[in-house]
């Protein structure tokens, strides 16, 4: 994966269900992903917590060629 890159956020705090943004930045130390939203019409960047945030990405991973069987 790419950053920047165009991602759907998911988080129940702040009510967010799909909206699209630019992901700009994860912060594994403290925790948070930097993700930039439209809001009223304006670019606001928005760090959100990585515990309770779901961020798709909008690229779908091409596919790739399995060279071995798992055995089950």
């Amino acid at each position: 994966m790419e950053i920047p890159a165009k991602v759907a956020v998911f988080n129940r705090t702040l009510e967010i269900k799909g909206k699209v943004g630019t992901l700009i930045a994860i912060n594994e130390d403290a925790a948070y992903y930097e993700v930039v939203l439209e809001v009223q019409q304006r670019n606001h960047t928005v760090l959100f917590p990585i515990a309770e945030t779901v961020v798709i990405f909008n690229e779908a991973l091409p596919p790739s060629a399995t060279e071995f069987e798992i055995e089950r």
